[in-house]
């Protein structure tokens, strides 16, 4: 039975709809569906080797719970190679020395079942942990065109894609958890081919299929999830359900670079240029998507003497060709990742990578005298190319950043100098600078890409300092707890009297009758509230009955009579100095605030405790008392506070001059300790 390509589209898509279906149904609870694209490279093991080229793959993967989940991937490649260094024959020997040049393109469709291995190697107890490390195993169907030219000077060529052909795939790897969104992954995968024509030929003696390797690094998106509510596979990182963030960012921007192409070839380097145009997004400060569209000149000239060969580098006199690229290409801040800056002077750090296609047309002259004009160097779509590059980028104002940054761009053709013979592939270098303009942005709006927390990066003047503070949770009334002042007269205390443990004379109300009441040991003091007479003799055995005074205010509730004696303590001290509470003080210890009203400059997961502390540290060197507080051990908020007190009028105080200093999203946060 004979495949088509379009029964694969077909088949891709159908499997795309029940995944995207399923995985919407799945949203009301748990996030479960995940979308990725990943760029790999093959090392083939084929009689005749294919040159490194691409291995782009698009999937979507269904979680059903933390351990295991199932992709459908879709793939597309080309192996080839047309410098295998085998010499011309007048009769083929049925091996691989046959082979002067062949190229094959495939499109596949799989599906791979995933084993995550944090539960065993004890991660998913871990909330800090970005590691989440895996195995797979799946089988796939493979459509592919072989053609091949033959060192006798004959060849063969596929018109139409064939008959398919299975693939069964091994792999391990791992996940590196970004942020709730984005996922970055890598791995290796044996890919067993049951074919023998992936190289173009079947070895007469000793025929071994085509096996490879598939080395890959990808991004994944998870769709529906939250901090809260993270993929099902990074459920031990959720944390505490909190508002939306008020800040609005931009996050559109316009890259443009200027710079020098430089053709590593062994004809001699010529100066020329090249300009770039990109449409770029940033899902967050680190990390970035860009469609970028390059278009420049690479040449080089020398001087030639003698009869140099054909199709040689020695051959080419002067070359000079036009390249038109476009290009798909992720940027990670590498300055999020390890240490944010602390203001704006500082530059943003990226690694690039990308993938896309380079046309290519070029003019030559040729030691023999002979000529070229606008050849074409490349077929449709054009010469794969792959990029991996550094960019470095720097704050000017609220629209503008200057960009810097170098791209090594290894393309998949040997014709760019004309020089076809060569063995070596042409790949090229661009050295740009240039400007960045972000879309949107105004002075009270920001890029995302400078959103960091140890600087205010948000300035929105419409803040109204006078609003009512916002609060993050509910705090249910305190019971009140009744205080037991017994009243007693100076006088030398007798042996077995509870003078030791009662309140002063002076807090005593007047006794409410003159009642004979048996001598009793003093009251054993309890942390519920008590509401019972309670009398104590006194030393001339004339007993004094006092009635139990409930105070204005009360303490929190206690579990144990010895904090219940510590509130009491606490309760006269405060009484003594017209209710004030006592300073506040900073620490440098990670603990539940130590009173109601918290006003807080920022929140961190807790894995960013660094981030949290550098940020202390900062406002400590700006006469801030920050804390950093985490509400219970259960919790996975971080609360960066600058004060916490009982006095709600002192917290709206330092709230206000917060926003105006510190971040105009300052809050209050009222913590109840039940």
């Amino acid at each position: 039975m004979r495949y088509s390509l379009q029964k694969l589209i077909a088949i891709k898509f159908l499997l795309l709809f029940f995944l995207t279906s399923t995985g919407a149904m799945a949203q009301n609870t748990s996030p479960r569906l995940s979308a990725s694209a990943a760029l790999g490279i093959p090392a083939t093991l084929f009689g005749v080797n294919s040159k490194f080229m691409g291995i782009y793959t698009g999937a979507a993967r269904y979680s059903f719970n933390k351990t295991w989940s199932f992709e459908t991937k879709l793939t597309a490649h080309t192996f080839f190679n047309n410098a295998t260094g085998n010499g011309k024959k007048t009769s083929l020997d049925g091996d691989a020395s046959d082979v002067l040049t062949f190229r094959t393109p495939t499109y596949g469709l799989n599906g791979i079942v995933y084993y995550n291995l944090h539960n065993i190697l004890g991660l998913d107890k871990m909330p800090d942990a970005r590691w989440l490390p895996f195995v797979n195993l799946g089988i796939g169907m493979y459509w592919y065109k072989p053609t091949v030219s033959f060192a006798d000077g004959s060849g063969s060529s596929a018109s139409s894609f064939g008959a398919p052909y299975r693939d069964y795939q091994l792999g391990a790897g791992t996940r590196y958890y970004l942020n709730h969104l984005i996922d970055l992954y890598a791995g290796a995968e044996y890919h067993f081919a049951q074919t023998y024509y992936l190289d173009g030929i079947k070895e007469k003696n000793n025929p071994s299929l085509d096996t490879y390797l598939n080395f890959y690094a990808g991004l994944s998106v998870k769709l529906g999830a939250k901090k809260h509510a993270n993929l099902i596979d990074w459920a031990h990182k959720n944390i505490e359900k909190e508002s939306d963030d008020p800040k609005d960012y931009s996050k559109w921007a316009i890259d443009g670079s200027v710079g020098l192409p430089i053709l590593l070839s062994p004809v001699a380097y010529r100066v020329t240029g090249m300009f770039g145009l990109g449409l770029r997004h940033s899902f967050n400060n680190f990390l970035s998507g860009q469609f970028n569209f390059l278009y420049g000149n690479v040449a080089g000239n020398q001087a030639t003497t003698g009869t140099p060969m054909v199709g040689s580098s020695e051959y080419v006199r002067e070359f000079s060709t036009n390249l038109s690229q476009i290009t798909g290409r992720m940027l990670i801040n590498i300055r999020s990742m390890i240490a944010e800056p602390s203001n704006r002077t500082m530059w943003n750090h990226y690694a690039v990578i990308g993938a896309g296609y380079t046309k290519a047309t070029g003019d030559a002259t040729f030691a023999d005298n002979k000529s070229v004009k606008d050849a074409k160097l490349s077929l449709s779509p054009g010469i794969q190319t792959i990029i991996i590059g550094y960019q470095a980028r720097k704050y000017i104002n609220a629209h503008f950043d200057l960009i810097a940054g170098i791209d090594f761009n290894y393309n998949g053709s040997k014709y760019l100098d004309q020089a076809y013979a060569n063995t070596s592939i042409d790949n090229h270098l661009y050295l740009n600078t240039g400007v960045t303009y972000k879309i949107g942005t105004s002075k009270d709006r920001e890029h995302i890409d400078w959103a960091y927390q140890n600087y205010n990066n948000y300035k929105n003047r419409k803040t109204v300092l006078e609003q009512v503070p916002v609060i993050e949770k509910p705090v249910t009334e305190e019971p009140k707890i009744e205080v037991i002042p017994v009243a007693v007269e100076t006088a030398p205390a007798s042996e077995g009297s509870a003078t030791d443990s009662v309140m002063p004379v002076s807090q005593v109300a007047a006794p409410a009758q003159d009642k004979t009441v048996p001598s009793a040991p003093a009251p054993e003091l309890k942390p519920s509230p008590i509401n019972e007479n309670v009398t104590v003799p006194e030393p001339s055995s004339v007993p004094v009955k006092t009635t139990v005074q409930a105070p204005a205010t009360s303490p929190a509730p206690v579990s144990s009579a010895k904090k219940y004696e510590a509130k009491i303590r606490n309760s006269s001290s405060l009484s003594q100095t017209n209710n004030k509470p006592k300073a506040y003080i900073a620490t440098y210890d990670v603990v539940p605030p130590p009173y109601k009203y918290n006003v807080i400059v920022g929140c961190y997961s807790v894995n960013k405790l660094s981030i949290a502390k550098n940020t202390q540290d900062q406002l400590a060197l700006k006469g801030y008392s920050p804390s950093i507080y985490r509400s219970s051990t259960n919790s996975r908020m971080l609360r960066l506070a600058v004060i916490s007190t009982d006095d709600k009028a002192d917290a709206i105080r330092v709230l206000r001059k917060a926003r105006k200093e510190i971040d105009p999203g300052s809050w209050i946060y009222l913590y109840n300790a039940q």
